[in-house]
């Protein structure tokens, strides 16, 4: 029995524990960046659900979770199209209608020309055939690299216009996320039209353990991927207080990639044993630096000064891991 498409929702079969959340990032030019995530929370322990939408605001760094009564999580069964209260979810569009005694959040923006990571039989989404494992610990998708956008969002009387702004889609879930990660993304290079997607973690396999990666750099109409399932290698990974590196190569070509830490932090809840709790520590001000090799002809490069970043868990053990 082959697995759905990674957009659409997993929770149907009412498994626990579990959890599974879609993440868009809207984002501009010039440093405005927000973060929603719709989802819902399912405790194996105690006899407790929740669903959820997180708005992240990249400009202050405010991270805001609402919650709702799981009867109002409704999402298609066949595609993602997700109802939650009067907010509205999907590939398409973003419709938000909040108001509670903390924050008032309003607006409509559409996603236009969406590019996903390429979805077949023996490649089911950007996991490979790891998707088809079911004891996996977390599953990963990434439903668009980059897309356009067109409107507004309104935040506590703030408005926030995204005309002309770039959108990343991606989503997790299964029973718990990773104890190491490290992950980053940004399409706001020199360059239109660069999309870079970073997801190094520690992943559980049997009695033991192993670091996984997934790279995606999106250029134009192509994505190069970088990943275990597709023949490619780690072959330098550093990290010091603000700096994250790492080098990898598949066949001729060579990725070299350089993540530093943003100033402003917001803390994101994440699933625990009996709720989902404030976790992840991200910015959206990150810096990003890429030089995409084949052969010696430099194929991309570029920087981002608007990235979203996020270094979790034990660093050092994620990188020993690899060797």
């Amino acid at each position: 029995m082959f697995l759905k498409n990674p957009a659409q929702y997993h929770g149907t079969l009412n498994k626990r524990p579990f959890f599974e959340g879609w993440y868009h990032k809207i984002s501009m030019p010039n440093g405005q960046s927000i973060v929603l995530i719709p989802g819902i929370y399912k405790s194996g322990l105690i006899d407790y659900e929740t669903a959820f939408i997180m708005i992240f605001n990249g400009q202050n760094g405010n991270v805001d979770y609402i919650t709702f009564s799981p009867e109002e999580f409704i999402c298609h069964p066949n595609k993602y199209e997700l109802q939650l209260g009067a907010n509205f979810f999907s590939l398409n569009e973003i419709i938000l209608n909040i108001n509670t005694d903390t924050i008032v959040a309003k607006g409509h923006v559409q996603n236009q020309n969406i590019k996903p990571w390429p979805v077949s039989i023996l490649e089911p989404g950007c996991m490979g055939w790891y998707a088809y494992v079911p004891t996996m610990e977390c599953f990963h998708g990434i439903l668009s690299m980059d897309h356009h956008l067109k409107g507004e969002i309104d935040i506590n009387g703030k408005s926030y216009l995204f005309d002309n702004g770039r959108g990343y889609i991606e989503k997790d879930w299964g029973t718990n996320f990773p104890k190491n990660w490290v992950w980053a993304q940004s399409n706001h290079f020199e360059l239109p039209g660069i999309s870079l997607s970073v997801s190094i973690a520690t992943i559980p396999w049997r009695k033991s353990e192993f670091s996984g990666f997934i790279v995606g750099l999106q250029v134009n109409d192509f994505l190069y991927r970088f990943t275990p399932y597709r023949g490619s290698k780690v072959d330098l990974v550093t990290y010091n207080e603000n700096e994250f590196s790492c080098h990898f190569k598949q066949a001729d070509l060579d990725l070299q990639i350089q993540l530093y830490k943003g100033s402003k932090t917001g803390i994101l809840f994440a699933p625990d044993k009996f709720d989902m709790k404030e976790k992840v520590a991200e910015n959206l001000d990150a810096k990003i630096r890429f030089k995409l090799k084949k052969g010696n002809k430099i194929i991309a490069e570029g920087k981002s000064s608007n990235g979203a970043l996020e270094i979790i868990g034990d660093t050092k053990s994620l990188i020993e891991n690899f060797t």
